[in-house]
């Protein structure tokens, strides 16, 4: 259900401070931008294509108060990562959803995509997530970047930002089946995901056939931030006097590093 306040802005705005750090200690600037043709031209110069249907500015309208992207860059300038955000208010469910909103946009862009099943798996986790939702696209690390770690604290400084920007009802994204396997997700702050989605007869180049969905649910998003305050005090020698947090886990999916990348869509 959808709720309008953050349940605790002051530990979520500690979280980021606190990533924000950890990245510059790791030798790279984050910045965030709330231009869709920034984005594009970004894309274009460091990836060599044009940003995929839910972030181009020619197939959707997108408000700089239900967007926002974010690179990236070494200490000379060079963009070593990007990831985008966009917000969307779903009634129905996003099982209904998604697949029309990705088939539509494709379109729009004179595309292709068509799917080979009417609707997603029964008992899918997608038939109950509805309300304020947050895609997150166009993830990629360059592959000299070599430490992990900057993936993983790059995705959750995103999904920690959608959460005191929207406090959405879930943060959700696409992956491949290839990109499934090597169980990334839980590293970049997802909590959930589900093999066959989305599948295609045809889809535009560069998108798998068997597409996995990844979730972080409110609950979750702000487990992972107490998790993280509780781990940075107990690294600081502090005894925190609140429930002892469960990190996280999950079996699940790669979100890009180098040439794969979180689905566009």
């Amino acid at each position: 259900m959808s709720q309008i306040c953050v349940s605790d802005p002051l530990g979520a705005a500690t979280v980021c401070s606190q990533l924000r750090a950890e990245i510059e200690g790791l030798g790279y600037f984050v910045t965030v931008s709330d231009s869709l043709g920034k984005l594009n031209e970004t894309r274009i110069q460091v990836r060599g294509k044009q940003v995929s249907p839910f972030f181009d500015a020619t197939v959707c309208n997108l408000p700089p108060d239900k967007f926002f992207w974010m690179h990236l860059s070494s200490p000379s300038g060079i963009i070593s990562g990007l990831q985008a955000f966009r917000y969307d208010c779903v009634d129905t469910s996003l099982a209904d959803w998604g697949p029309n909103l990705t088939i539509g946009l494709a379109m729009r862009r004179q595309e292709l995509m068509i799917p080979a099943q009417a609707a997603s798996p029964k008992n899918s986790i997608a038939e109950r997530i509805r309300g304020k939702l947050i895609f997150h696209g166009e993830f990629w690390i360059d592959p000299q970047v070599r430490n992990r770690k900057v993936m993983e604290k790059f995705s959750r400084l995103g999904i920690v930002l959608t959460h005191i920007k929207w406090n959405p009802d879930s943060v959700w994204a696409l992956a491949s089946s290839r990109m499934a396997e090597r169980g990334q997700s839980s590293r970049m702050g997802y909590t959930y995901n589900e093999k066959g989605f989305l599948r295609w007869q045809w889809a535009t180049e560069g998108i798998d056939l068997d597409e996995w969905l990844v979730i972080s649910e409110r609950s979750s998003i702000e487990q992972m931030i107490s998790e993280m305050l509780t781990a940075e005090d107990c690294e600081a020698g502090v005894v925190t006097t609140g429930p002892q947090q469960v990190p996280a886990r999950m079996n699940g999916s790669r979100a890009g590093v180098g040439d794969e990348e979180v689905r566009n869509y």
